[in-house]
């Protein structure tokens, strides 16, 4: 089970707060390259940001991820783009990351372009950017966002005084914030800004995915969110800004964003039957009580990091006896595996995502919809004969396929290709040079991908750079220094079962030979990527290369983190 977190991309956590609220689950200064996010200090603009997450909803955990330096005159957006690449590997190997909070900014739209790409990134993960909308805002116009809160992908928030009445400091473009929330003196007088209001939307934003996905197996895409967040329109509204008396935004509430998440999307798919089938001391403590059930799940299991696995479609649809009998009724199918079903020694074998990948007229019928698809199975697929798994599923593993001779091409019809625990080589022979393999995985499949170069001792290649692409050609995630030195590595898992491409290249204009591997994620694996074998791999490996990332920020604000 993990804990579901909140990203805090900030000026470092102290100490000192983390004595009061707990530690950080992952703590790093990527401005300075090490761990220490303290720097002495007794508390921080970052310190004051978990704390507004912490009194938002305690249960969350925090990463602390820092950006600036410890007198937070000077923030690094290359440290940004790092430490958010750093989060979608985090969230790519299981961790339950709900959103990232951004409590900084720029009024100049090419300042974020470091780290733009990453929070498209993050938010084709589903998870989303939540930043401040900045604190230049004055009682007499209605100012937009600075940048990153501006950008179309990214959750604006601004800020109210605690009774609904807009902030003359917040700049609340009417077009360009989502919501107001309380910025003034949050955590202690004279703690005021809109970088105190975006946490407590983070933390609510984290909140509605962690109870959401832990029983539909789903987040909220960036619409639903914001529809809860605004609460399908009918949330409570602002006073009249000053600057024109006649515009209203919406206010942050987060009982009442949450009630409408639980409402909208958890209780029409939440059975406390499946729930208390998932946990052999669920059934203990709560019998066949499904209330108590969902009570302890809202108010408990998901702060534990536990979610609905007992599916009761899969388990009918893995026995044709429970077929003919239960038909899709889930709710029967999880008293029967209470009741008999373990003791048999039944279980859930039925693979929608397999199912869907071995009809593909089912999924398109359905538009991937497992659930539906399940149903299917159990109502017509089963009658049919239909092939419950896929091609990719069901083959044995191939030997690897290394780059001999000619190139591999970089598009599906290369000779290229690898499984798991298995590795393969190749050359970058010139600039541009792209390699690609085949890797064939499984739904839920979790590997280790690790392009080694000069640094781990697998070829000449000095700066090798990992993508992976679907089956479709579209790009899934990648990596570029995380391994050991300046080589690849990052963990991946498959969403559906299918043939993935692995493109390895060079860095700028360096070539040379590189080893490939393909590895089922282990704890030792992930622990290598989750720590970083050496601050060096976090942050660029030379001076000219810190000196053209820092440079290319301009020139440092006099208030990043908008304080005043």
């Amino acid at each position: 089970m993990s804990r579901w977190s909140v990203a805090i991309v900030d000026s470092g956590v102290t100490d000192e707060t983390e004595a009061r609220f707990g530690a950080s689950l992952f703590a790093y200064d990527y401005y300075r390259r090490d761990t220490d996010t303290d720097g002495g200090r007794a508390t921080s603009h970052g310190s004051q940001v978990a704390e507004a997450v912490e009194l938002t909803n305690g249960n969350l955990e925090r990463l602390d991820l820092q950006v600036s330096s410890d007198n937070e005159r000077a923030l690094s957006s290359y440290s940004v783009n790092t430490a958010l690449r750093d989060v979608a590997n985090l969230a790519d190997s299981g961790w339950n990351i709900g959103a990232v909070n951004m409590s900084f900014g720029s009024t100049s739209f090419f300042w974020p372009s470091p780290f733009r790409s990453a929070i498209s990134l993050l938010h084709s993960q589903d998870v989303f950017s939540v930043a401040a909308a900045g604190n230049g805002g004055t009682s007499r116009f209605l100012e937009s966002p600075i940048y990153p809160a501006r950008l179309s992908n990214v959750i604006s928030v601004g800020s109210h005084d605690g009774e609904g009445n807009p902030s003359y400091f917040s700049r609340n473009s009417s077009w360009g914030v989502h919501l107001l929330a309380d910025g003034e003196d949050v955590t202690g007088n004279g703690i005021t800004g809109t970088s105190f209001a975006a946490p407590q939307v983070a933390a609510t934003v984290t909140t509605m995915q962690a109870l959401v996905e832990g029983v539909t197996g789903d987040r909220l895409s960036f619409s639903e969110v914001i529809d809860a967040l605004q609460q399908g329109g009918s949330g409570p509204r602002s006073a009249p800004d000053p600057a024109d008396n006649r515009t209203t935004y919406f206010l942050h509430d987060h009982n009442g964003s949450v009630e409408y998440a639980l409402a909208r999307h958890v209780d029409p798919n939440f059975s406390g039957l499946e729930y208390i089938a998932s946990y052999s001391d669920l059934e203990a403590a709560f019998g066949r009580d499904a209330a108590a059930a969902r009570s302890h799940f809202i108010n408990t299991g998901a702060w534990e990091g536990r979610s609905v696995d007992f599916d009761g479609l899969e388990y009918i649809a893995s026995y044709g006896d429970l077929r003919a009998v239960f038909g899709t009724d889930r709710a029967a199918a999880a008293s029967h595996f209470l009741d008999a079903g373990r003791g048999e020694g039944r279980r859930a074998s039925f693979d929608a995502e397999a199912y869907m990948t071995a009809n593909p007229d089912v999924a398109a019928a359905f538009g991937g919809d497992p659930d539906r698809a399940t149903m299917h199975y159990i109502t017509t697929g089963a009658a049919e004969g239909r092939a419950t798994l896929s091609s990719h599923a069901a083959s044995a593993a191939l030997p690897a396929r290394s780059e001999v001779g000619a190139d591999l091409a970089r598009d599906p019809s290369t000779t290229g290709g690898l499984s798991g625990n298995q590795s393969a080589t190749g050359t970058i022979g010139q600039a541009g040079d792209r390699d690609w393999f085949a890797v064939d995985l499984s739904a839920g499949e979790t590997v280790v991908i690790e392009a080694q170069g000069v640094s781990g001792g697998g070829g000449t290649l000095y700066d090798p750079e990992l993508y992976v692409y679907d089956s479709n050609g579209s790009l899934v995630t990648f990596d570029f220094d995380s391994g050991i030195g300046t080589d690849a590595y990052l963990a991946f898992t498959a969403t559906a079962s299918d043939t993935y491409y692995v493109e390895v290249d060079g860095y700028g204009e360096h070539t040379g030979t590189y080893n490939l591997s393909v590895a089922a994620a282990s704890p030792r694996a992930l622990d290598g990527l989750l720590a970083g074998q050496d601050p060096l791999d976090r942050e660029a490996t030379t001076f000219q290369e810190v000196q053209v990332a820092l440079l290319a920020d301009g020139a440092p604000s006099s208030d990043p983190f908008g304080l005043i």
